[in-house]
């Protein structure tokens, strides 16, 4: 666990939950702990560091296991859940783009709350849409909503025992006039009072991963390579596990079916074997044909995929954090897997003195790694061994990784300290716009509402004009930095 890595995750806590529960999570972070050293640490009410923890726990970021004594729990930070909330936004996104609105918000409660009953989830939709008219119709299709995410996988019950994958994944039992009489002001015990439900990540995370291979297939080619590759994808979950690094054969001639009965994208349909053996023939490796009978059948290539979009995204980096000799010598020491300094500087056409400084820049910043080795005793000449400079992906992978966490520390920061600076303005912005967005309700319009408008003045809406900008652009780098993340996440995973 880094200190950079450490110093994001408090900032997580601190946006999303305050300074108590931040300060406890940071405590569970550095070591597990029992509740009398959580509170000797953080100097801060019992009460208080138990309402915490049951908020760390309820969504998920915290567990806590009895120690050797058989009488005291042992509570510790669950950090991959704590860091996935930087990509609750992307999870959003992605089921508005494949279903509706109420698909959406419906993951959203969830994500909201961390965990819920079904039933609960369902008053809770149905109150924010604000439909009072045909209410039946509404909670029917929302049941039917929840159940497609259930089967689709992108929402598990959540289990404190150990159940089994299918178990996972059982529809509740949802009494929809039950939730109604709650609606209409009853108290009736609803039959699916604790049995709860949070989002599966793992799902997700295949449809973000299918995402950027399909993306990168299409910018690297044109979309009719890219709907070959969604295609390639989807036939292989009929048939394989969705998280191997190499698939189970899919024969080709399925996916030209699919092709030609769909007919969205004709010129795939016509030169259907051309894209292919380009596809086959790509440096990445993404498809590797098996068999020849009837067109054959091919296998993607998880593992290799991966593998070279991470060397690309590697060798952009070290353009980016340095420059384009350095880049140029990384990618000579990359074709080259072992190689000595004398023969980068003969090479690469630039002045040794440079070399030596480059080389030694990238070592100490651990994109390089050097090898000392002894010559045979009867070799002859002065040197005793020779230095050869090498890569080790795996080792660039986690320095990468250490430099997402740092700079997105820095981003959080500017905008925490940004929020702080322009606290009174921002808070005025938002006073002036609940009252106006409150009149407008009340059926309130014209002049009254101008006069409330014009409290913030030209000089301040620049200021908050300035302010939003430069927020979005924060948000958007954040987001790119959690694209790097996954990718490198992804690389480690199936290596």
């Amino acid at each position: 666990m880094s200190l950079q890595q450490r110093n994001v995750i408090k900032l997580i806590l601190v946006e999303r939950f305050g300074n108590v529960i931040a300060d406890v999570g940071d405590i569970i972070f550095q070591n597990p702990s029992s509740l009398y050293t959580i509170v000797k640490s953080a100097d801060i009410p019992l009460s208080k560091v138990k309402e915490a923890l049951s908020v760390l726990i309820k969504y998920n970021l915290a567990t806590f296991k009895l120690n050797t004594d058989a009488i005291t729990a042992i509570y510790s930070l669950n950090v991959k859940n704590i860091l996935l909330m930087l990509r609750f936004p992307k999870f959003i996104n992605l089921i508005k783009a494949k279903f509706d609105e109420s698909y959406e918000i419906l993951v959203e409660e969830i994500l909201l709350k961390g965990c819920l009953t079904a039933s609960e989830l369902i008053i809770k939709v149905t109150k924010r849409l604000q439909e009072q008219k045909n209410v039946n119709i509404l909670l029917q299709e929302l049941k039917d909503n929840f159940n497609s995410l259930i089967t689709a996988k992108y929402v598990m019950r959540l289990s404190l025992q150990s159940l089994k994958v299918d178990e996972l994944f059982l529809l509740p039992n949802i009494d929809l006039k039950e939730i109604l009489a709650v609606l209409n002001g009853g108290n009736d015990t609803l039959p699916d009072a604790g049995v709860y439900w949070t989002i599966n990540s793992d799902r997700f995370h295949q449809d973000l991963r299918d995402q950027l291979i399909v993306n990168s297939v299409t910018n690297k080619f044109d979309e009719n390579m890219g709907e070959l590759m969604r295609l390639l994808l989807q036939q292989m979950y009929v048939r394989t596990d969705p998280w191997v690094s190499s698939s189970n054969p899919i024969p080709i001639l399925e996916v030209k079916e699919i092709v030609k009965k769909r007919n969205t994208h004709p010129q795939l349909v016509a030169f259907f074997e051309q894209y292919v053996a380009i596809l086959e023939q790509d440096v990445t490796g993404i498809i590797r044909k098996v068999g020849e009978a009837s067109g054959g059948s091919f296998q993607v290539e998880m593992k290799h995929i991966f593998t070279q979009l991470t060397w690309e995204a590697v060798e952009e980096i070290v353009n980016e954090k340095f420059d384009s000799k350095a880049s140029r010598i990384f990618r000579l020491v990359k074709s080259r897997h072992y190689i000595e300094p004398e023969q980068i500087q003969n090479l690469v056409m630039i002045p040794a003195k440079e070399v030596k400084r480059i080389l030694y820049m990238l070592l100490e910043e651990n994109f390089l790694v050097v090898n000392e080795l002894k010559r045979s005793a009867t070799s002859l000449g002065p040197s005793k061994s020779f230095t050869l400079f090498h890569i080790r992906l795996t080792q660039v992978i986690r320095t990468m990784i250490e430099l997402c966490f740092k700079t997105l520390y820095n981003i959080m920061m500017r905008r925490c300290h940004e929020k702080y600076l322009n606290k009174r303005l921002i808070d005025k912005k938002h006073r002036v716009d609940t009252i106006t967005h409150g009149m407008r309700a009340q059926g309130i319009s014209g002049d009254s509402v101008l006069d409330i408008e014009e409290m913030i003045t030209p000089p301040e809406n620049e200021i908050l004009e300035r302010i939003g900008k430069m927020m979005k652009k924060l948000s958007l780098t954040e987001i790119e930095i959690d694209d790097t993340m996954f990718l490198l996440e992804m690389y480690l995973m199936y290596e």
